[in-house]
């Protein structure tokens, strides 16, 4: 059995960084609908010729529209906030569960904090990028669709209770490999 001397451990401890996450958010929802209608008439205009024959060469109505979904995509990243969030101390963490206890009611079903608290104090102590009071977590909450709210918890969540890990990433390698062949 190896000993661990004070300073190793020390070193360790002094490497320590937190898990991140960020999540993007487009609070301009209602250009969604608008994307949606464009893609559904690029693929309407893709499948016409040109000039009306099966020869045809692209056709300029879908060049238009496409140019248009590129402009409204630039649109909805102008209206895009990033939040990043960053795992609490486990100390911190296991404070913040016992200040969010369930009612009696929520207990006898099987919940270990206050589902409607919990959440909204996460969110608020984990969010490093726009920092805010548990109050604006709530009001932010309130303003957020069910699933952008439920985004913004999770990554709370997830920096505090995943495990972290080299992450692999398919694209990156497809496209690493596909260099090395073309290069061959």
């Amino acid at each position: 059995m190896t000993s661990t001397t004070p300073a190793a451990i020390a070193d360790i401890i002094g490497r320590v960084k937190r898990p991140e996450k960020t999540v993007s958010i487009c609070l301009a929802g209602d250009l969604q609908a608008e994307f949606e209608d464009l893609e559904r008439d690029l693929q309407i205009a893709r499948d016409q010729p040109a000039d009306g024959t099966l020869a045809g060469g692209a056709n300029p109505m879908a060049t238009q529209i496409a140019q248009q979904i590129m402009e409204l995509r630039e649109r909805m990243r102008e209206h895009t906030t990033v939040f990043k969030f960053r795992g609490l101390p486990r100390k911190e963490y296991s404070d913040l569960v016992a200040a969010c206890p369930p009612s009696d009611e929520e207990r006898e079903k099987g919940a270990d904090v206050d589902w409607e608290l919990f959440p909204v104090q996460l969110v608020a102590a984990c969010c490093v990028s726009h920092q805010m009071t548990p109050e604006e977590a709530g009001l932010l909450a309130d303003e957020l669709t069910d699933a952008q709210w439920e985004s913004l918890y999770v990554a709370a969540f997830a920096v505090n209770k995943r495990a972290v890990d080299v992450p692999f990433s398919f694209a990156a390698s497809a496209i690493l490999q596909t260099s090395r062949k073309s290069s061959k």
